[in-house]
């Protein structure tokens, strides 16, 4: 399906998060199934929901988010295309909870702010809708702590809002955010993947397959066996971009700002003071990352695709925490709505996952 590719291409949404419908008469729209990858998906997997009442036909389950696209083609009749993203830029400036005004054409002048909710809920739901309603002229909403929401006549009109929102957003944040100071050395940890009794380390631009009872001395190729030993990981993603090692240099706890860090990360990243084996499993824990102070973080998964979302997704999360902290009144997700969602993800999404493969 070419709008969900998409998405995936210009790195709008990770995995599956993020949602797409189109209107197909008054009163009814096609929409994303739930818990279906992207880049598989396929026309006839889309679900066909009544917008009246939310039913929904055939075997496949819609996405959760079906009220928000329901409300959407409801409250603007001139809306035929409907796309939710977890845009980056636009993400990161929804941890402010603050209105963007701005004169761009295709953004209606003003980008509202929708208030904090827990995704696929009511409480969501209704924030959503009242800004829909209010703001006649807007194309782009801001989800606070969530995404973006973004309407079209078409697919193509859609995403030149979106990409349009980006845009402001990224230069809303460029202000905001001053380049980060970085420490002289920063270390190459290297990436890998598992192979039975063994694993492929890829450091500095080579690649060499590990045995995990005798790595070797190289402390990357070290680390990498102690996680794999523990079973804390499938595939080890170092991130080390200049917002990840910033936040790292703290030495602090990450709280996320961003629901999709806690789902897929964990409620809290903990800093470790180092990259020895036994500090970084204790600091992971069940988590799926693990801040190093000074050295950015490791990501992990259960596959490399998985270990690369966590990567996204704190990459992201970082850059929100620096954003955030220019912003008076900005405040991360409350520990237990983090916790709730960390604990859905693993449940649901994780099982669905094993189930389909």
């Amino acid at each position: 399906m070419e709008a969900g590719r998409r998405l995936l291409e210009r790195g709008l949404v990770a995995r599956t998060w993020g949602n797409i419908s189109a209107r197909i008469s008054d009163t009814r729209f096609v929409i994303t199934p739930s818990g279906l990858g992207y880049d598989t998906m396929t026309p006839e997997q889309l679900v066909v929901v009544d917008g009246r009442d939310g039913s929904w036909e055939g075997a496949r389950k819609p996405s959760s988010e079906k009220g928000i696209h329901a409300d959407a083609y409801r409250l603007r009749p001139s809306a035929d295309f409907v796309i939710h993203t977890h845009q980056d830029m636009a993400t990161i400036c929804g941890v402010a909870g603050r209105d963007l005004v701005t004169g761009h054409a295709l953004l209606g002048g003003r980008v509202p702010c929708a208030a904090y909710g827990l995704p696929s809920t009511q409480e969501l739901r209704r924030a959503v809708a009242e800004q829909v309603a209010a703001n006649p002229h807007s194309s782009a909403f801001l989800l606070r702590n969530h995404g973006a929401l973004c309407l079209g006549t078409d697919m193509e009109g859609a995403f030149a809002v979106s990409e349009a929102l980006e845009e402001v957003c990224r230069e809303r944040v460029a202000r905001a955010v001053p380049p980060p100071e970085l420490p002289v050395y920063i270390p190459d940890l290297g990436e890998s993947r598992r192979q039975g009794d063994a694993f492929v380390l890829q450091l500095g631009g080579a690649e060499q397959v590990c045995s995990l009872s005798a790595p070797g001395r190289e402390p990357a190729a070290a680390l990498h066996a102690a996680l794999y030993r523990s079973g804390a990981a499938g595939a080890v993603i170092h991130l080390r971009d200049p917002d990840t090692v910033a936040v790292s240099m703290e030495g602090r706890t990450l709280r996320p700002l961003v629901d999709d860090l806690a789902q897929i990360a964990g409620a809290a990243v903990r800093c470790v003071s180092s990259y020895e084996g036994a500090e970084v499993l204790r600091g992971l824990g069940r988590r799926a990352a693990v801040l190093m102070q000074g050295a950015g973080a490791l990501c992990v998964g259960a596959d490399r695709e998985e270990a690369a979302a966590v990567a996204q997704l704190l990459k992201k999360g970082c850059l929100a925490r620096r954003f955030g902290e220019t912003m008076p009144g900005c405040r991360p997700l409350g520990r237990g709505d983090a916790a709730l969602q960390r604990l859905i993800y693993v449940t649901t999404y994780a099982r669905r996952k094993d189930a389909e493969e």
